[in-house]
């Protein structure tokens, strides 16, 4: 996370004065100094702290301890540190391990224990014997830190040291000042995008914890979780959108590809309904031929009807053309009576009409021009079959004769060269002032034009130096001041700018966090 690593890399006032004091006390003698806070303090950080940037012996351990660890196995874990390729027996003493691996060298041992409230009384007293051979041979400086809880190693010290006038020399972590804690809550949150109100309310959370590092992380903690848990309320909108669209491409495809199952069986219905209506008329004309044909055989008729019903006979003679009989017992289409449908053509139809009209039934009409009546077929009767050899005709699609493709550049289109030149970083010239020295912060600026305006409202220009960064991918140009070789001098410095700028409250910035923070734009 970013702002942890913005956290790790804060240089807070009373921490510093307690690593600074830490170093004096183990730079010339050694000694067994335990370093007591309560829960949160700080004591993993500042034991790390230490050793990266404050330490100076040659030889340095670092244990964390652990409530399943045994007495031997940590006794391997600083041995194996201590002399990596070495062989010993993790049951011996430390001082006897110690002795036989670098008896015949110089010792300079600085031995740093994490959550040390976990050794046993038979550790500590090694420690301590280790402590009091440093203090006895010229060649030898031995120094352990033990971080611990406050008050778990008195007992244990009082026994191990009673009888030998001299006590360990324990340093308290103090808590952190109202303006360490702002700085810090603000640090922390850096990258957040909080509004006043969001700041002032941020404020507010943070002084009623304790000024403790760990109780101020819990606050980012809770953060995230209550942001978690809005957004968990929440629906996202992707899949809002992704049902919608669901449902939409759902209600298209039911509306324009509807049940095919009833198409296709109300479409089977109609065609069996048409082929049924066909196959009765054509039957009823067929059986209306026949009675005719019989009617004249029984009646005589005279040699010109005959020649015509010859006629009529030769032209109607084409029964072989039609298809065959279809049987239809018990077939019937909405008709309960069991006779046949007759055809009766239009003129004795016509005729019947005017019969009626002049008072008569119409029977005379039908006498009159029976001969006329002939077996009609029904249009559409007898299903014309295409003929096998019929010409088809086909229209062939002509062949485009364009036929080049699309046209493509022959040549690619060249990138113009890019020419690399390598842009200075804004700032960089505080890169060769020394990592160990510290400066002034006086503001930091989101534009390079709001940093300028800023020089020039406070008449600044021959005092301030500004640099840029990146804080969570958004550029930050940061304001400072000075170069002083320590947190005092930084301090004493800050006395003697203009009051105009002192009202701003100017922190202590160590170059190696500026360093670090160029970097971030290379």
């Amino acid at each position: 996370m970013s702002s942890g690593m913005h956290v790790m890399s804060l240089d807070l006032d009373s921490q510093v004065q307690l690593l600074s004091r830490i170093q004096f006390l183990t730079r010339f003698s050694s000694n067994l100094i335990p370093i007591t806070g309560g829960e949160g303090a700080g004591k993993t950080w500042l034991a790390q702290r230490y050793l990266e940037n404050w330490a100076d012996a040659s030889q340095q351990v670092l244990m964390l301890c652990h409530p399943s660890q045994s007495d031997a196995q940590h006794r391997a874990i600083i041995l194996q540190q201590l002399a990596p390729n070495a062989v010993f027996n993790e049951h011996d003493p430390l001082l006897q391990s110690i002795e036989r691996i670098l008896g015949q060298y110089p010792v300079q041992l600085l031995l740093v224990v994490d959550d040390a409230h976990l050794l046993s009384p038979a550790i500590i007293a090694e420690l301590w014997a280790l402590v009091q051979k440093g203090q006895a041979e010229p060649d030898w400086q031995v120094n352990v830190l033990l971080f611990s809880h406050t008050g778990r190693l008195d007992k244990y010290l009082e026994s191990t040291s009673h009888g030998q006038g001299q006590l360990p020399l324990e340093v308290e972590i103090p808590p952190l000042a109202e303006q360490e804690v702002q700085t810090f809550v603000e640090t922390m949150f850096a990258a957040e995008p909080l509004d006043a109100q969001g700041r002032r309310l941020l404020r507010e959370r943070a002084s009623k914890v304790a000024p403790k590092p760990g109780e101020l992380v819990k606050l980012e903690q809770g953060e995230h979780q209550d942001m978690a848990n809005q957004t968990s309320r929440k629906p996202s909108p992707l899949v809002v959108m992704a049902v919608l669209l669901v449902i939409a491409v759902a209600a298209i495809v039911g509306w324009l590809y509807p049940s095919a199952t009833n198409e296709v069986a109300g479409g089977v219905g109609q065609a069996q309904l048409d082929e049924a209506l066909a196959e009765v008329d054509v039957t009823g004309t067929m059986d209306l031929s026949s009675n005719l044909a019989e009617e004249e055989q029984a009646s005589p008729v005279e040699p010109e009807e005959t020649a015509s019903a010859g006629a009529v006979d030769t032209s109607a003679d084409d029964s072989h053309n039609l298809p065959p009989e279809v049987s239809i017992e018990g077939l019937t289409v909405g008709r309960s009576e069991t006779n046949q449908r007759v055809v009766v053509p239009s003129d004795v139809v016509d005729a019947m009409i005017s019969e009626q009209d002049l008072g008569g039934s119409g029977e005379e009409a039908v006498v009159d021009m029976r001969d006329t009546l002939q077996p009609v077929l029904p249009e559409g009767g007898a299903s014309e079959q295409p003929q096998a050899g019929g010409e088809t005709n086909t229209v062939d699609a002509e062949p485009s004769t364009d036929t080049t493709p699309s046209q493509t550049s022959s040549t690619a289109v060249q990138p113009a060269p890019q020419t690399s030149v390598p842009a200075s970083v804004l700032g960089e010239a505080l890169t060769s002032v020394d990592a160990n020295h510290y400066a002034l912060q006086l503001a930091a600026m989101k534009s390079l034009d709001a940093a300028s305006k800023f020089i020039d409202d406070y008449d600044i220009d021959s005092l301030a130096s500004v640099y840029e960064t990146r804080r969570n991918g958004v550029p930050w140009f940061i304001i400072v001041t000075g170069d002083y070789p320590n947190v005092v001098a930084a301090r004493r410095a800050e006395t003697q700018l203009p009051q105009r700028i002192q009202a701003l409250q100017p922190w202590v910035k160590s170059y190696r966090q500026i360093h670090t923070e160029i970097e971030r734009v290379k």
